[in-house]
């Protein structure tokens, strides 16, 4: 997807797989749909959900057994997303019906928090299985089971431990070159994620100022 504000279009692929490790489908698309307005209320996001679900319908109509998303759903999220601290809320009482609306919006620290501390944890990851690679000649069958290291190798005899075929030297510089352009891939988007939200937190808070 990507999120306009105020002419600014910043691409957010990075958002859905972080949060969807903490959470379910129709509570990121209802943080997605936070990340597309400043202010929105728990109607208008069930709205937009269900336009979408009627888009799908009309273009598929063999599936007729599409569900559509529920206030109370919608409410279950938004809450979900508050505890989080992913999104806040501000309340006004209706002057005409006397009932509190609740004016959600996304929390753009947390968000990229989360995004950073989940990129970089991801890096650290990457960057300590390189180094097992360059540091190590490693071992492994012809069935491709989990290469060990020569020490392990020799005590096992050069031979499997899971299905006891021979142990041969593994050629590894594909990895460690696989491993050294993924690392630099994520650094980079990385960067580019931190400079893009930068800029929109800076263009939001100007216009709140003004």
């Amino acid at each position: 997807m990507q999120l306009e504000v105020e002419g600014l279009e910043v691409p957010y692929s990075q958002l859905d797989d972080v949060i969807l490790k903490l959470t379910d489908e129709v509570t990121v698309k209802v943080l997605n749909i936070l990340l597309e307005h400043r202010e929105i209320i728990d109607e208008d996001i069930v709205n937009i959900l269900n336009e979408g679900l009627d888009q799908n319908e009309t273009e598929t109509p063999e599936e007729d057994n599409i569900v559509r998303i529920a206030l109370k759903e919608v409410r279950k999220s938004l809450y979900k997303l508050n505890e989080r601290s992913l999104a806040r809320y501000r309340r006004v009482r209706d002057k005409e019906t006397g009932y509190f609306v609740y004016y959600w919006s996304p929390i753009w620290e947390r968000i990229r928090d989360l995004i950073v501390s989940r990129r970089k944890l991801t890096i650290k990851k990457l960057k300590q299985r390189l180094d097992y690679e360059q540091r190590n000649l490693l071992y492994v069958c012809e069935e491709g089971h989990t290469p060990v290291t020569f020490s392990d190798a020799f005590e096992f005899g050069f031979l499997c431990t899971i299905c006891g075929q021979e142990l041969a030297q593994k050629e590894n510089a594909e990895t460690i070159t696989a491993l050294q352009s993924k690392i630099s891939e994520l650094e980079k988007i990385l960067k580019t994620g931190l400079e893009e939200i930068q800029g929109i937190e800076e263009r939001m808070e100007k216009a709140a100022n003004n």
